[in-house]
């Protein structure tokens, strides 16, 4: 398994703390809007890399937001156990 780059494992984790605390996958412009200022093509191209990794999957016949999180990283959590999924590590707040 490959080591993760910081824009995958910052798509992963968001994807996993999302999809926990809404029970959906979020759209790749929701995760683009929180942790990378709008930028669509990063938070796809993390997407693409992290399927061909086999961390992530897209459902068979599903829709767009159908993504299936096979490696998950760990969530940090609220202390009501609440997901935190989103974390920015780094970079301007």
């Amino acid at each position: 398994m490959t080591c993760l780059r910081t824009a995958e494992a910052d798509v992963l984790r968001f994807i996993t703390g999302f999809e926990l605390k809404h029970g959906r996958c979020p759209s790749t412009a929701e995760v683009a809007e929180v942790q990378f200022n709008g930028d669509t093509m990063t938070v796809a191209g993390a997407i693409g890399s992290l399927i061909n990794q086999g961390r992530l999957r897209r459902a068979l016949h599903s829709r767009q937001r159908k993504l299936q999180v096979l490696q998950p990283l760990p969530i940090p959590r609220a202390p009501d156990g609440e997901p935190l999924h989103f974390i920015r590590i780094g970079g301007a707040a």
